[in-house]
């Protein structure tokens, strides 16, 4: 038999410590599809919103910032930037996730950017065109009343075709996000595209809210095709 060591009397005996798995913290959890997408319409709802809280009628509206605008040009040329270029660059942005896609054989990354471009083809350019049309509505600068039925750009006003655009584009990031960084982010480029639409003169704000609402539909349907699909 193996021999033991005896313990000295009056000494405690050496027992080894108990094994305990570490403790399990779960990762911190992302936003809901919901709170992603409230996240990301704050900005422009606001800006909607303190528009007719402070300056009232859509035409007190537009009244303040024809006063506006030539008063503060560099803040126009910085609102022209945005409204410019803040749907192109996300042109670049799906163009890259579809090649990420096709290249390391990732099927969600390609049905995502395959989601988005047939959800653009089917909302902001489709829809949106035939809204814009048969509506007919004059744009800020443009007296008299409704045409409906015109291809005249200056009564092709509702909805904002810029607004319905980055909305179908920044959705489905927003609510693909497994943090609060990404619809942050998003939310202050559809926020600014959306105001500037306003501030330049070229919507009306009820026109910037038909765009986003339709906008918010059209990116739940990219992400819908892009799950369908996957």
């Amino acid at each position: 038999m193996p021999s033991t060591t005896p313990t000295p009397p009056g000494s405690t005996p050496a027992y080894p410590a108990p094994a305990y798995p570490a403790p399990a913290y779960p990762a911190p959890a992302g936003p809901s599809p919901l709170a992603a997408w409230a996240v990301l319409s704050l900005p422009l709802l606001l800006a909607m919103g303190a528009c007719y809280a402070f300056l009232g009628s859509e035409d007190a509206i537009i009244a303040h910032f024809d006063a506006w605008r030539p008063a503060h040009p560099a803040a126009v040329a910085a609102l022209k930037l945005c409204t410019d270029w803040g749907n192109p660059a996300l042109y670049l942005v799906y163009a890259g996730i579809l090649i990420r896609g096709l290249r390391r054989r990732r099927r969600e990354l390609t049905m995502l950017a395959l989601g988005y471009l047939a959800a653009q083809l089917i909302v902001s350019v489709a829809i949106e065109r035939f809204l814009k049309i048969s509506i007919g509505r004059p744009r800020p600068d443009v007296p008299g009343p409704y045409v409906p039925w015109s291809f005249d750009s200056p009564h092709n006003s509702l909805p904002s075709g810029h607004t319905t655009e980055i909305m179908v584009q920044t959705v489905p990031l927003a609510l693909r996000a497994k943090s609060w960084l990404p619809p942050l982010a998003l939310s202050l480029m559809a926020g600014c595209i959306g105001a500037s639409r306003i501030a330049l003169g070229w919507h009306h704000p009820s026109d910037v809210l038909a765009g986003w609402l339709l906008g918010s539909l059209g990116g739940y349907l990219a992400l819908y095709l892009a799950r369908r699909w996957t």
